[in-house]
């Protein structure tokens, strides 16, 4: 919400606490410019936010106004931009209280999920003939598609497949939640729709958030635009839906899975130290706790803005707050493995869809062989290194990371060298300005008709 004062020229900017789009700020003297796409305030020259960018190498979670380039802030969920002559400033909300899970006391949860389950979808409008849904394969989509098409029906699935040993089940699993929902499906593969992985001069702007896959995305997007399909549904906000809370785990797990510290070892290892010290350094500037989870409220900013230029509005069901906050007090029982979401599938697609251990389809095997195929155009380009410049890695130990791909293709060092490389493409943008690097098309003028009554 944009609201303006003539008195006193005063301006005030608010988010909405769904964080479906992000919005992002710059304040000039004379000027406030606005976007949901981060990329839209990155066509000029910047200076990138050393701190902000040693967490991000280190794969440190960051939700916060502070972004990548200096000047520009990102809204977060509830916040707020004051903006007057000579001056403004940013406000937070209050942090929302922490939920806390109930004892279990016998009840049967299902009843109440799948009616908050179907509250947060009956509450997003509606247009027949309008909706997409993804369709990964995974509970969380399969979610999103059961409870949809019990309100709704003539609705497109969109869904990328995948290759290597999780291919198959993964379109065995689409296909049997396809006909049982009476969807109409369209899917696009993986290897027709390569993710570019170069540092070579883009043809657009980068925005702040990696998304590698966004070539294969975008062939699902256009393809329901041409359907004329102007809304997407998605299954972001699953993955928070059931938290697991100190005191249930074990310590060692608490820190999180093994996956997860190799790829921060292997992020750590390519840095400077002046930027490990920073990354190590607890950040004070992360925004209070929200209704939805944070990593939901960025999943949907990394994802928004390139729905929007494709013409698809998203809708995420599951980052709804009620939901969330329903589901984050479920007692344990629930929570652990889904149970409660399984059991909600297995009511309505049958007990083969999803058994329990059942493979899921996973995106880590893409990079890692195109990175190596690519390693000798990679070093080339790296001659000359952004990062390395600002202090902030070691250029030979970057190097050494590619290599370590190239022979092993490992999942955690693959993640780090994304992380790496998509901060990279940013500090080069940052540092020589989109502009210059790819000149804008100019249109020229073109004479306009005379305002007259034959050409009203």
């Amino acid at each position: 919400m944009i609201e303006v004062a003539q008195a006193g020229h005063r301006l005030r900017v608010r988010a909405g606490v769904l964080g479906v789009l992000p919005v992002y700020a710059r304040v000039l003297d004379d000027r406030v410019s606005l976007s949901w796409n981060s990329a839209d305030l990155a066509a000029g020259p910047a200076l990138l936010d050393l701190e902000v960018a040693s967490h991000q190498l280190a794969l440190r979670t960051l939700y916060a106004a502070r972004q990548l380039y200096t000047g520009v802030v990102m809204l977060t969920e509830r916040a707020s931009l004051h903006v007057e002559p000579g001056r403004a400033r940013f406000r937070y909300p209050e942090a929302v209280p922490a939920a806390a899970p109930s004892h279990d006391d016998g009840e049967d949860t299902l009843p109440a999920f799948a009616e908050a389950l179907q509250r947060a979808v009956h509450l997003r409008p509606w247009r027949d003939g309008s909706a997409s849904l993804e369709l990964s394969g995974g509970m969380d989509s399969a979610t999103v598609a059961t409870a949809l098409t019990r309100q709704h029906a003539g609705i497109d699935s969109k869904g990328i497949l995948l290759d290597g040993q999780v291919r198959a089940p993964q379109v065995h699993r689409r296909r049997m939640i396809a006909e049982r929902l009476g969807l109409s499906d369209h899917t696009v593969d993986i290897a027709d729709w390569p993710p570019d992985v170069g540092l070579a001069q883009p043809t657009r702007p980068y925005g702040f958030c990696r998304d590698f896959y966004l070539e294969a995305c975008e062939a699902l997007w256009t393809s329901a635009r041409e359907r004329g399909r102007d809304v997407l549904f998605t299954g972001i906000g699953g993955d928070e839906l059931f938290p697991a809370y100190i005191g249930e785990v074990s310590t060692g797990a608490v820190t999180g899975p093994e996956w997860s510290k190799d790829a921060r070892g292997h992020a750590e290892a390519i840095m400077t130290s002046h930027a490990r010290a920073a990354a190590r350094s607890r950040p004070l500037f992360d925004a209070p706790d929200s209704p939805v989870p944070v990593t939901s409220l960025l999943a949907q900013a990394c994802r928004a803005p390139d729905l929007l230029a494709h013409g698809q509005w998203p809708v995420n069901p599951l980052s709804d707050p009620h939901l969330a906050a329903f589901c984050h007090r479920l007692p344990r029982s629930s929570r652990e493995g889904r149970e409660v979401m399984r059991r909600y599938l297995e009511s309505h697609l049958g007990t083969d869809v999803f058994p329990k251990g059942y493979l899921k389809e996973t995106f880590a095997d893409v990079l890692p062989p195109l990175i190596a195929r690519q390693a000798a155009s990679l070093a080339t380009q790296l001659r000359e290194c952004a990062l390395a410049d600002m202090g902030l890695v070691d250029r030979n130990a970057v190097l050494d990371l590619l290599e370590t791909i190239v022979r092993t293709r490992s999942h955690p060092a693959t993640s780090a060298f994304a992380s790496f490389l998509w901060l990279e493409r940013l500090a080069r943008q940052g540092a020589s300005g989109w502009e210059t690097l790819v000149p804008r098309m100019h249109t020229p003028d073109i004479p306009r008709p005379a305002r007259t009554g034959d050409h009203r």
